[in-house]
């Protein structure tokens, strides 16, 4: 089975060293029509830019709700992984480009 890429989605991070602190936004990008979906300025550290993604994702009906939580990784699994992960770790002014919308 071949993998097709459903879904790109692009997280950036950045350490606040003042507080001690990270934080991301994404960009999920729908390939088969361009839509996107943002995130912006969340706390969060490791992964958690992915189940950010993945609950946005599923409030606006792209995937199952079920995919949220702790179920979040277990989509990409499930559909043959359709999701492109793309991490940068950015300075707070690189990462407001998820800041939009």
């Amino acid at each position: 089975m071949n993998r097709i890429i459903r879904y790109i989605a692009h997280g950036k991070k950045w350490f606040d060293r003042v507080n001690g602190n990270t934080y991301h936004s994404v960009q999920v990008t729908r390939t088969k029509d361009g839509e996107k979906l943002f995130a912006a300025f969340r706390y969060g550290y490791g992964d958690s830019w992915k189940y950010t993604a993945m609950e946005k994702m599923a409030a606006n009906g792209w995937i199952p709700k079920k995919y949220t939580g702790l179920h979040a990784m277990s989509y990409d699994r499930d559909n043959n992984y359709p999701i492109e992960w793309i991490e940068d770790c950015a300075t707070k002014k690189g990462a407001k480009l998820h800041g939009s919308a």
